[in-house]
């Protein structure tokens, strides 16, 4: 079944537009009520609302909770709130969902909606497509105002906050310099007093928010800004957040930006080294490069894939029993904390596994080598299956046949564009590159 309102993560378009509008609030919250109360069984369900710094925060507040209320549920909002507060903060209450008014990395112009279970979850694969057909069903009164209203549970942002520091020795920081850039978002008025808590001396930029300027140059997107401060000062760790602190990037001690498998790798070894990864696995998707896999079979672990997008990896986590996932775009998913992205919370684990390990973050990034990679986006006129292109077909089973385990690739059609992505792997440039070339003349001789 396709979705009609729910992308990859949520619902998030341009704030005003026809994706995602004070309407569109108003409709997901009647149908939020709904089926809480139809398939769930319950008379007056609690809704816990946090959102990121834009200004339209608000706004959508205001109409998701009227309409909330007019089916007789309960909003308590919460207030500026990193996004991993909110699922937190329901799973360690009694509400019986979430939602996060955030665009995420996106500018300031955009905005959305990420619904959690009451297990403080993503929303499961049925319950994302029933609450997006029940949308399509709520009508939205014409011409309505919604009041703005103050939020009425700041505190229980502090339940989040208690949570991650009791997961940390006491001042396990002292003595380590870190920068942060919290991209004047969510994280803006936590993550320095957290990591000072720790004992670490703290530089932070990106924590100015003003409405309008949070992802806008800062954070996670941007990694070149935070180089701004280890061009001035010595620092033992760097981290990035995006503007709803549920992605995490990381730099070492020289200002380098480590690739995002192999923070999710070094989180993986240290977690067996501790003898706590379940099942031996690493969960991650499609996108992380095959470097990884080879990497950390070395070292005994197994990694499992699955489609792009945190939910994905969240939801095979909670199928399987497995506790470490993430995607290479900064989500970092430590399900024996929470089973959803956690900037903050992945940030802490990697600095404990520098102080645990005795060994700079560079040293303990050096297990992982990217296999050489190449990528192709090929405008094409028609999108019949895979499976129906007899040129294509044939290039897949050639380079397979020859790449065995040291290489892979992708094809996938855009959802937006006219156009297949082409993504190949393999052990050397050379069959990399030779490998793209095959593809994409098949491509072209079935698509063009």
């Amino acid at each position: 079944m396709t979705l009609k309102h729910f992308g990859t993560d949520g619902i998030r378009g341009e704030y005003g537009g026809p994706a995602l509008n004070d309407e569109i609030a108003f409709r997901a919250g009647v149908a939020a009520a709904r089926l809480l109360k139809r398939d769930k069984e319950i008379n007056s369900p609690l809704l816990v609302v946090g959102r990121d710094t834009r200004g339209s925060g608000p706004l959508l507040l205001a109409a998701l909770k009227s309409s909330f209320e007019s089916e007789g549920g309960k909003v308590q909002s919460i207030g500026v709130a990193p996004t991993p507060a909110i699922a937190k903060v329901v799973a360690l209450g009694e509400a019986n969902m979430g939602c996060a008014l955030t665009a995420s990395h996106n500018p300031s112009s955009d905005n959305g909606l990420k619904f959690f279970s009451g297990m403080g979850t993503k929303l499961s694969e049925d319950s994302e497509y029933a609450l997006d057909r029940e949308v399509d069903l709520v009508a939205c009164p014409e011409g309505s105002a919604f009041p703005v209203a103050g939020d009425d549970a700041v505190q229980a942002v502090e339940a989040y906050v208690e949570a991650v520091a009791s997961a940390f020795p006491a001042m396990y920081l002292k003595g380590k310099r870190i920068a942060i850039d919290c991209a004047n978002g969510a994280l803006s008025g936590i993550a320095v007093n957290m990591l000072e808590r720790f004992g670490a001396e703290v530089d932070a930029v990106g924590i100015s928010p003003n409405g309008t300027n949070i992802n806008d140059g800062v954070g996670s997107e941007c990694p070149d800004f935070i180089g701004n401060l280890y061009g001035n000062n010595k620092y033992d760790l760097g981290f990035a957040f995006d503007g709803d602190g549920d992605r995490m990037i990381a730099f070492d001690e020289n200002g380098i930006k480590l690739a995002g498998e192999a923070t999710l790798g070094l989180l993986a070894i240290h977690s067996q080294s501790m003898g706590e990864l379940k099942q031996g696995v690493l969960v991650t998707t499609i996108q992380s490069n095959l470097g990884l896999d080879t990497a950390l079979s070395e070292k005994g672990i197994s990694v499992k894939r699955v489609d792009i997008g945190d939910k994905f990896i969240s939801r095979l986590m909670v199928a399987d029993g497995y506790n470490v996932g993430g995607e290479e775009s900064g989500h970092v998913v430590l399900g024996d904390f929470s089973m959803t992205g956690d900037g903050l919370f992945a940030a802490m684990k990697v600095a404990l596994a520098v102080v645990e390990s005795g060994q700079s973050l560079s040293e303990l990034s050096s297990f992982y080598r990217a296999f050489p990679q190449a990528t192709r986006a090929i405008r094409v006129s028609q999108k019949p299956p895979i499976e129906n292109c007899p040129q294509i077909s044939r290039a897949i089973k050639d380079i397979e046949e020859s790449f065995g385990s040291k290489g892979r690739l992708l094809l996938r059609y855009s959802g937006t564009e006219p156009k297949i992505r082409l993504l190949v792997e393999a052990d050397s440039d050379a069959k990399t590159m030779e490998a793209i070339s095959q593809l994409e003349q098949s491509v072209k001789e079935d698509l063009e």
